[in-house]
């Protein structure tokens, strides 16, 4: 019998073992292959506005997918070969050299390599069509064509040079493997104790005080300084938790068997000694869970709340439809022309003047910095009459307004950190506008960008108090030179996010011709094509380290039944039933699987607070940005969890069958 009878010989008889590492395998081929598929399409290239960054994102990511998978085969592969090294070791008893039988491995690496890289390759391809819809489907508001089938070359060719160059350093990496270790020691792998853990006390603490010093610099509300501290946050948390599953784990355990009221009651004594026999071995695999559970779950949070906030995010930052300032004469014609051309029926149109005012206050800082000042700055200045003419039909979600006579609304615009933004409140309520006859206080602010229309600091007065300043000449609508500004005309009109023909030309009509002009279609689109994108990739993403970290574990687990099947016969000769059996193998996996799930979401969340103080506190405008994106995180956490679940169950299942 040749090498390569015998290597698909040993296939077949380790099929099951082989099943989820050949399932994982072939979803990594897809997933790559898809992805350069899709940097290669030329129809989703034209349809990308921002193509170099689309094509830098997606470069990005198939790297980080390669050097996972890497890490996830070389792993598999160390994890295989030990768990065959009494079989390997019978070759050698039989006269097998060292190099022969690396040669039979790296045969049979080479065979399950090259078929899963035919099957993803081929799966790639089937669904290339799909998967180049769902990413434009996302990703583009305007995208109604069809996407043809097509067979990339290029990606087929890189795909396989990738993974055959994986596929060799694997199988170099299994000879190493087998010349490190004598023939008595691989006939004797499964009486080789991994060596108990006794943990320690100094890991344990120090693990938990880098953790916790991680967390406390990430939930800092000062943007810079979690910029500054994004690095060392990243080796606290990943340090800390490497310590905590090689010595922190370990330890707690060991106290659990020192509580002897609970170390004896029920199965917790075989459960809780099986698992902690293991820890040793699985201790490294658990926090590489962790962590890239932590990154997998922030990746898909992030995806999903950027990409459900895009609607909410353009009307908190365009507030209408359409609103344009300047040139009302020139182009309205137009635009009633463009409505009329596209059959698109406008439900709401608002004009009013800008007008301003620079009275008299005392000078604001925030953070030790001027915020604002008399001798540098002005306020756009509205009736409440006016403002609430403008929220009623704005599409944000702030609500009409009643000022009291000598009282004041100051709005400032949500580009700002919780932090700063309580600086702002805490420095601006109570200040005293000075006029030429009278006093205004202003007792209350509000956080919006939809009304400034170029100014930086706006005030809401009561309707007669703005009359009479208006009268008085301290509120004008006249600039330097003595003319008018220009008027500010919003618009609202049925389908405005899907109305991509009268977009385009109530752009063409506006450019040039007006002062300043928004299309919410336009703010809509754009965020839709890069979060539409960072969507998909970190769906993507997520997918193939949950699918990778969950078939590890159940890879482990799998080769651990095996060594421990004699453990469980020997319960069973001693009275154990079968449902006390199922009790301690549930109780045996369980926390294999729950620890770093439970330790990667709970990192995750300080990581979405880091990633709420960068970026989405000034894209929610809500006073408290960080539980709204706490409860879209909740949706894929949930997700997240539900998938690991299934794999537990897979695995307790057939853990259950081997040691039958």
């Amino acid at each position: 019998m040749n090498l390569t009878s015998l290597a698909i010989r040993n296939i077949k008889r380790n099929l099951k073992k082989y099943m989820m590492y050949f399932f994982s395998l072939t979803f990594s081929v897809f997933t790559a292959y898809s992805f350069l598929a899709l940097i290669q399409n030329q129809q989703v290239m034209t349809a990308f506005t921002y193509d170099i960054r689309y094509r830098s994102m997606l470069s990005t990511f198939g790297v980080i997918i390669m050097v996972f998978v890497m890490f996830f085969l070389i792993n598999s592969n160390n994890s295989f070969i030990k768990a065959r090294k009494k079989e390997i070791s019978t070759y050698a008893l039989f006269g097998m050299k060292n190099g022969k039988i690396g040669k039979l491995l790296f045969v049979e690496t080479m065979i399950v390599g090259f078929t899963a890289l035919v099957m993803g390759i081929g799966t790639g391809i089937f669904f290339s069509k799909l998967t180049a819809m769902i990413l434009l489907n996302i990703s583009l508001a305007a995208f109604t064509g069809d996407i043809s089938f097509t067979v990339d070359l290029k990606a087929i060719y890189t795909t396989i040079v990738l993974f055959i160059s994986i596929f060799s350093i694997m199988g170099l990496t299994g000879l190493r493997v087998i010349n490190k270790f004598e023939l008595v020691d691989l006939f004797k792998a499964d009486e080789i104790s991994e060596g108990k853990s006794e943990g320690s006390t100094t890991l344990l603490i120090l693990s938990l005080i880098l953790i916790g010093t991680g967390y406390y610099l990430a939930a800092s509300g000062d943007p810079q300084r979690v910029v500054m501290a994004a690095i060392p946050i990243l080796l606290l948390v990943i340090t800390g938790t490497y310590l905590f599953f090689w010595g922190g784990l370990p330890k707690v355990l060991n106290l659990m068997k020192r509580n002897k009221n609970s170390y004896y009651q029920g199965v917790n004594l075989i459960s809780t000694s099986a698992f902690s026999h293991r820890m040793r071995s699985i201790g490294s695999l658990m926090a590489t869970i962790a962590v890239l559970s932590a990154v997998a779950t922030t990746a898909i949070a992030t995806g999903f709340t950027l990409y459900t906030n895009i609607e909410k995010d353009t009307y908190d930052t365009i507030g209408y439809d359409i609103y344009f300032y300047g040139g009302q004469e020139i182009v309205m014609e137009d635009i009633y022309a463009a409505f009329e051309k596209n059959g698109v029926k406008i439900t709401g149109e608002y004009t009013t003047d800008r007008y301003t005012s620079a009275p008299e206050m005392e000078r604001v800082d925030v953070g030790g910095n001027q915020y604002i000042s008399s001798e540098e700055n002005y306020f756009r200045v509205y009736s409440e009459s006016i403002y609430n003419n403008l929220i009623s039909l704005s599409k944000s979600e702030l609500k009409p307004t009643d000022i009291n006579p000598g009282e004041a609304m100051y709005v400032h615009q949500y580009m700002t950190t919780p932090a700063i933004n309580k600086g702002i409140e805490n420095g601006i309520v109570e200040q005293k506008l000075t006029f030429s006859n009278q006093d205004i206080q202003i007792t209350k602010t509000l956080r919006s960008g939809i009304l400034a229309f170029g100014a930086l600091h706006t005030i809401i007065l009561n309707d007669d108090d703005f009359d009479a300043l208006l009268q008085s000449g301290d509120i004008s609508n006249l600039n330097e030179n003595g003319t008018p500004y220009d008027q500010v005309t919003v618009f609202n009109y049925e389908n405005p996010l899907q109305s991509h023909e009268l977009s385009g030309e109530l752009t063409q009509i506006l450019s040039g011709k007006v002062g300043s002009f928004r299309i919410a279609y336009n703010h809509y689109t754009e965020s839709l094509e890069i979060f539409g994108l960072v969507c998909f990739i970190g769906f993507f993403m997520s997918a193939v380290f949950i699918l990778m970290t969950a078939s590890l574990l159940y890879f482990k687990q799998v080769m651990a039944a095996e060594e421990e099947r004699h453990q469980y016969i020997i319960l069973r000769k001693i009275g154990m039933n079968s449902e006390v059996e199922k009790t301690v193998i549930a109780k045996r996996l369980l926390p294999v699987f729950l620890i770093p799930l439970v330790m990667g979401i709970v990192h995750s969340i300080f990581a979405m607070k880091t990633a709420d103080t960068i970026v989405f506190s000034n894209i929610i405008p809500v006073e408290n940005s960080y539980l709204t994106v706490l409860a879209f995180s909740a949706v894929m956490y949930g997700a997240y969890a539900m998938v690991y679940g299934i794999f537990y169950f897979i695995t307790k299942e057939q853990y259950s069958k081997i040691v039958r």
